[in-house]
């Protein structure tokens, strides 16, 4: 058998334990650099609480989610609202026949009018914004409501009356014969101080099912030029969220973390999910004091129509690529913007030293100021700049120009519509872009053109010839008043061009 040298075996014992202390020095070395770095990194780093970093959603101390704490804050303040209108409605068995060779004849042989009037419920949501009864909700809520019931969480009802509508933001105030306690009124948040990602909560009464809260984040702030079924509002800043809205959610809260409202719920996406709007709570404030001190909304008013600054237009009129603002496409005749010097191709760049970034901030910009005050624009022509001054007139005076009278109808009824000319007062509250024609004040709902054209419809071509005004329609009207085939009307109808064929 063999037996080691003890010399070697020193030898080798000593080499072992050099090596072993070399590597564990090594290591130490690593490790304390290492730690050095991290040391010095997590020193720069804010300190973190693990235990609310490692759940989601976070917990109160008492292992609650906070979302308990703003839907216990935030429901009392949230109210049931049901409403009973009026609307026309054909007969059932009309809708039936319509449209199939059947359809005379079942009116030849039955003695039942086409159009009938009924009432239909409607239910909706809202937020008391005060102890004495004053409660924000959407116009489309209470719009043509002949009664209306709120409903608090504690299941009390109250008759409510229409304090105030503004169709134009969609915002509406109503008020019922209670005194609220603190705890049911709502707290007001400021939406300009929202960021995208911040967490927001729904409350309301989707599809009947009283004080539901749903939660999400905020998905996108001041979307404008939204498509809206039945109409959208003229002005137009909302805030986008995930958080679920259905119908009959319109006029809840959309609150923040802390139960503070932050929006009034409004739109949602029927083709898509996870995409609902709704009215910034600082903007639906402004309308809530004056629905509450005078029942109407004053906005200014320029007088002219403004059109986005394109990369083309940018190019054609010789300006930087980085210029901001809006083109001035049109101005009409004797109107704030007339009488202070603005003209058709001048490009708005400021408002009262703000910067103007597109149309939907333009227009919001005028409307904040009061009929009668005094604004400085600062704009381009011809590539140099200038500023102007304008004192504003009153928006609200456009909509009730459809209740004044004006050019005297056309006298004949051809084909049971009654028309009027179209002004330019009519094209500005229309926001017709250019397009003038004749305007339909009456439909007969007997006449051949029922169910194809409306009021405020307005009329540019006939038969493919161009209507320019009452003349142009009487005188288009006698020429096929005998005639047997379809019409072609094209009409302007809520912004869009669209064509209608009418059987005489």
């Amino acid at each position: 058998m063999f037996k080691p040298n003890g010399f070697i075996t020193r030898n080798l014992l000593a080499g072992v334990t050099l090596i072993v202390v070399g590597i564990a020095a090594g290591v130490l070395f690593t490790a304390d650099w290492n730690w050095t770095a991290v040391s010095k990194a997590h020193d720069a780093a804010p300190p973190v609480n693990y235990r609310l970093a490692s759940t989601l959603p976070y917990l109160t101390e008492s292992g609650q989610s906070p979302f308990v704490a703003v839907a216990e804050r935030v429901a009392p303040t949230v109210v049931n609202i049901e409403t009973d209108r009026k609307v026309s409605a054909s007969d059932p068995m009309e809708d039936f026949f319509r449209d199939s060779p059947f359809q005379e004849f079942f009116h030849r042989n039955q003695n039942l009018p086409r159009r009938r009037e009924m009432r239909v419920p409607a239910s909706g949501s809202g937020i008391i914004i005060s102890p004495d009864g004053f409660i924000l909700t959407n116009n489309h809520v209470v719009a043509d409501a002949e009664k209306m019931t709120v409903k608090t969480q504690s299941g009390r009802e109250y008759k409510a009356t229409l304090v105030g509508a503004d169709p134009e933001t969609d915002v509406a105030v109503i008020k019922v014969d209670h005194y609220f306690e603190p705890r049911e009124v709502a707290l007001p948040g400021n939406s300009d101080s929202i960021r995208v990602g911040d967490w927001a909560i729904a409350v309301g009464n989707p599809f009947g099912l009283d004080w539901t809260l749903t939660v999400g984040v905020i998905s996108a702030k001041g979307r404008t030029n939204l498509s809206i079924a039945g109409g959208g509002p003229s002005y137009q800043d909302f805030i986008q969220t995930d958080a679920s809205i259905n119908f009959g959610n319109s006029g809840g809260p959309l609150c923040d973390i802390h139960g503070q409202v932050i929006g009034v719920n409004t739109a949602i996406n029927p083709s898509g999910q996870g995409i609902g709007f709704a009215i910034p709570i600082n903007m639906a404030m402004k309308v809530v004091d004056q629905l509450r001190d005078k029942g109407t909304v004053s906005r200014g008013y320029l007088g002219m129509l403004p059109r986005e600054l394109t990369t083309d237009l940018r190019s054609a009129l010789g300006i930087p690529d980085a210029t901001t603002g809006v083109f001035v496409e049109r101005v009409d005749a004797r109107t704030p913007a007339d009488d202070g010097g603005l003209k058709a191709g001048d490009v708005v760049t400021g408002l009262d030293g703000a910067p103007i970034t597109d149309v939907a901030q333009f227009r919001m910009l005028v409307a904040d100021h009061k009929p009668g005050s005094r604004i400085a624009m600062h704009i381009l022509r011809d590539g140099q700049p200038h500023e102007l001054s304008f004192t504003l007139g009153d928006r609200s005076q456009l909509s009730s120009l459809f209740g004044q009278e004006k050019e005297e109808p056309a006298k004949e009824s051809w084909m049971g519509i009654q028309v009027e000319a179209v002004t330019d007062d009519v094209a500005r509250a229309l926001q017709l872009d250019g397009a003038y024609g004749v305007i339909i004040t009456e439909v007969d709902p007997d006449g051949p053109a029922a169910r194809k054209l409306q009021e405020r419809d307005v009329i540019i071509e006939i038969d493919r010839k161009s209507v320019d005004n009452v003349a142009d329609f009487k005188r288009i009207a006698a020429e096929l008043k005998d005639g047997k085939k379809a019409v072609l009307f094209r009409l302007v109808r809520n912004g869009q061009k669209t064509f209608e064929a009418i059987e005489p």
